[in-house]
């Protein structure tokens, strides 16, 4: 059970990606069909993640590494699989910080934007900052220690708080009256837990 929390905060990170809602809102054929992507995304996210999770410990118990794919390396005899496996995770990484990465690089380029003159200099310039944020985040993630925990601790803290605590407590706020007493019970389930989770979480990982 010690690593409960640590496993919570990890698992809300995964979660942590609402600052590209809008991008993926603005940028779909059909935006009014967002929730329903929305739905289907999310539970296609959370079954992948639990037949990940559930696969590793069945085969690995408590031995199993912060990577499954680490574990797997050393128990299964088959190279080309392993390095078809880990091209894939690479292409998945790569995907992955090109979308977190948008939203902070479109701010940053709007900060740059009004010192150039020229569409090419802000092509140029909107190119660089993107592969300056992407080498940046490498570089944490190669040479911070115990990098996990420190998105564990993120985890905790921000996503909890930006994805759990805060929706359904503005919810409330916003729609109480309206609402009926099962979704302000629900509301309430989300803060209160949220809460626990944040702060025990945080606890534990420090």
């Amino acid at each position: 059970t010690s690593g409960i929390s640590l496993s919570l905060g990890l698992v809300a990170y995964c979660f942590s990606g609402h600052a590209i809602v809008p991008s993926i809102y603005t940028s779909m054929k059909e935006p009014q069909k967002f929730d329903e992507m929305a739905t289907i995304t999310f539970v296609g996210v959370i079954s992948c993640c639990l037949a990940v999770g559930l696969s590793g410990y069945y085969m690995f118990g408590n031995q199993v590494a912060d990577q499954v794919t680490l574990s797997m390396e050393l128990a299964i005899e088959a190279p080309l699989l392993m390095r078809s496996l880990v091209w894939l995770m690479i292409l998945t990484a790569f995907s992955k910080v090109t979308l977190t990465m948008f939203p902070l690089a479109l701010g940053v380029e709007e900060i740059v934007a009004p010192y150039l003159t020229s569409e090419g200099a802000i092509g140029a310039a909107s190119a660089v900052i993107k592969v300056v944020l992407t080498v940046l985040a490498l570089i944490v993630a190669i040479y911070v220690p115990s990098f996990s925990f420190l998105c564990a601790l993120v985890g905790m803290i921000c996503t909890m708080s930006v994805s759990i605590i805060f929706p359904a407590a503005a919810h409330l706020k916003m729609f109480g009256p309206r609402l009926s007493s099962w979704e302000k019970f629900l509301d309430w389930v989300f803060i209160l837990v949220g809460l626990v989770m944040a702060v025990g979480g945080t606890i534990a990982t420090i």
